[in-house]
């Protein structure tokens, strides 16, 4: 059997999966000449960067354990300035309630979605297809979507100020 796809998709689809267009598009792109290890991190590095980022959430949680004040930008007296004690992107792990939050987030936009599309397939009629989906999945990451946006708006306020 030959196809004119690289791969073979699916005839029947399960309802509890997330579905994407049976169309694909082939980009070719040319081969870097940079050394692998120049790429792309290795195990060991990224063992290192968990590590640092634990390292960090603990070092949080123990200053805000004790009341101590601490920056949002890593310029506390406490601290030496530099990049580890910023804590833009790990504010989700700094408590177990934000991370049960960031779960059920996450588990409420699954569920959404699957749902839109197990509505989409019973009504293949239906127009807007991907935006439907799109809105089902804001809905339920609006409030991560704004609060992403104060804290680019407060970092973009520190890095701007002399």
């Amino acid at each position: 059997m030959t196809t004119d796809h690289i791969v073979d998709f699916p005839h029947q689809r399960s309802c509890r999966a997330v579905q994407f267009t049976d169309t694909i598009q082939v980009l070719i792109v040319k081969r870097h000449e940079d050394p692998l290890h120049e790429l792309w991190y290795t195990a060991a590095e990224y063992d290192l960067m968990k590590l640092a980022l634990k390292e960090d959430v603990l070092n949080i949680r123990a200053l805000t354990s004790k009341d101590a004040a601490f920056a949002y930008y890593g310029d506390n007296a406490n601290e030496a300035e530099d990049d580890s004690s910023i804590w833009i992107g790990i504010a989700h792990l700094l408590s177990p309630a934000c991370v049960y939050e960031v779960m059920a987030c996450r588990a409420r936009c699954k569920r959404a979605v699957l749902a839109e599309q197990a509505r989409q397939n019973q009504d293949p009629s239906s127009r807007l297809g991907w935006e439907r989906i799109a809105l089902a999945s804001f809905a339920e990451t609006r409030k991560a979507v704004l609060r992403a946006m104060k804290l680019g708006e407060l970092h973009h306020e520190s890095i701007s100020e002399p």
